[in-house]
């Protein structure tokens, strides 16, 4: 393996990966590739740990498992932070000390690299761009926040790569560099159960433009244009308002024919001339669980938008569709978001059926109106969510889910509740 990190690592005898889950092995995984015999160490609160077999056989390892694995950061030269890891307020000899896998990543490959954050549609942006510039001839991988670690794809980067990084703003909280092109979609309030505030987590995005320089290029959203300060590179704001009246893009919703302009514009800056760029946009076929159309069962035509977590998604949904919503699904696990707004837009909407669930559900039902409240049915799971949907739905009514709430009180994740959506659409049929 090629050394990308040579200057980095070369210089330290003791590295701390601070979190052993799939970025945090793959973090491990390159150092030992890298560094045979450099000591290691692995701070994680699952102490199972102790039991992995990998971990076991390596005589240049040294575990710090269980609640108070954080003491160990002050015994290493080098910390790489494994995103979701949350850390108390550390002193700056602490501090100074931590990076992470997106930071090195990017000190190595930034001028190759086109990264995209955004609260919603950045995985749906990034597909966008990396289908466009494989299409369009372009040597490009995509990795990060979609679900393959950085780390994973180095030995397939070459010099005429261009590496499109879905970045989270965990993955962004601690880097030093910022990509080449960088993407910023929107900010709205999110992941408040783990940032100290909304500043805390707009500052965490506004990172993948905070270092950039002359020569790089900022891409934004027009909305967010009044968030966005002390810029050092080119800016490309796009505006709804310019969107092409001629153009059929692929995907439904305002909000997705700008994530649509946004990628032509990324591209762009890589080479790719704008009809060659909208050619290839046609067969862009979307991703799961973002306003997918899972069919017609029993009636009924039922759309999973599980990757809805916040309330902002859920009435971008519900425009993107013309308000052609019968019955909706909403809530799941609560994170304090306000819905004061969603209650308001759903008062003037032609839902029929209003399902809740969850304590987001209920934290929702005291800011609805009178008028929305009538249309509402509580379901403790999502079986209960389809008896519910047997009892008041009729023949040729569009059911979505976009929960605008985390899915955590019932699911491993919002994919986790997409798919147990869609695995129960398939069956439904009226009582």
């Amino acid at each position: 393996m090629v050394n990308p990190f040579k200057n980095i690592l070369d210089k330290k005898t003791h590295v701390l990966i601070l979190g052993y889950g799939k970025e945090g092995g793959s973090s491990f995984a390159t150092l030992r590739a890298l560094y045979p015999n450099l000591n290691v160490g692995i701070a994680d609160g699952n102490i199972s740990l102790k039991d992995d077999i990998t971990l076991k056989n390596d005589v240049n390892i040294q575990l710090h498992l269980g609640d108070k694995y954080l003491l160990a950061l002050k015994d290493y030269d080098l910390i790489i932070k494994s995103p979701g890891v949350k850390l108390p307020n550390l002193d700056n000899s602490i501090l100074s000390k931590i990076t992470s896998q997106t930071d090195l990543f990017l000190a190595a490959f930034y001028g190759q690299t086109i990264g995209v954050t955004g609260t919603k549609g950045k995985s749906t942006t990034s597909s966008l761009i990396n289908h466009i510039l494989n299409k369009c001839g372009k040597k490009s991988i995509l990795i990060g926040n979609i679900g393959v670690p950085a780390f994973e794809m180095i030995n397939n980067i070459s010099s005429d790569t261009i590496v499109v990084y879905e970045l989270s703003a965990h993955q962004l909280e601690y880097v030093h560099k910022s990509p080449h092109i960088a993407v910023l979609l929107n900010i709205f309030p999110e992941h408040l159960d783990y940032f100290d505030d909304e500043v805390d987590y707009e500052n965490a995005k506004h990172n993948i433009y905070k270092f950039q320089n002359p020569n790089d290029k900022l891409i934004i959203g027009s909305q967010i244009m009044n968030n966005i300060t002390n810029i050092n590179a080119e800016l490309f704001c796009i505006d709804i308002s310019n969107i092409d009246s001629e153009l059929v893009y692929p995907l439904l919703g305002n909000h997705n024919k700008l994530n649509s302009e946004i990628a032509i514009s990324a591209v762009a800056n890589m080479g790719v001339n704008r009809t060659d760029a909208v050619l290839a946009l046609k067969s862009f076929e979307g991703l799961p669980h973002r306003l997918e159309v899972i069919g017609k069962y029993g009636g009924i035509t039922f759309i999973n938008d599980s990757i809805s977590t916040i309330p902002e998604s859920t009435i971008a949904a519900m425009e993107a569709m013309n308000g052609d919503v019968d019955i909706l699904i909403l809530g799941g696990y609560d994170r304090g978001l306000d819905y004061a707004k969603l209650c308001e837009f759903l008062e003037n909407s032609e839902v029929r059926v209003l399902i809740l669930t969850g304590d987001a559900g209920h934290r929702m039902k005291r800011v609805m109106s009178d008028k929305v409240l009538s249309k509402l049915s509580f379901a403790k799971d999502m079986a209960q969510v389809f008896e519910i949907i047997s009892k008041h739905g009729i023949d040729d009514d569009v059911c979505l889910l976009s929960p605008a709430a985390a899915s955590y009180d019932q699911f491993k994740n919002f994919e986790h509740r997409g798919d147990d959506f869609r695995e129960l659409a398939g069956k439904f049929k009226f009582e």
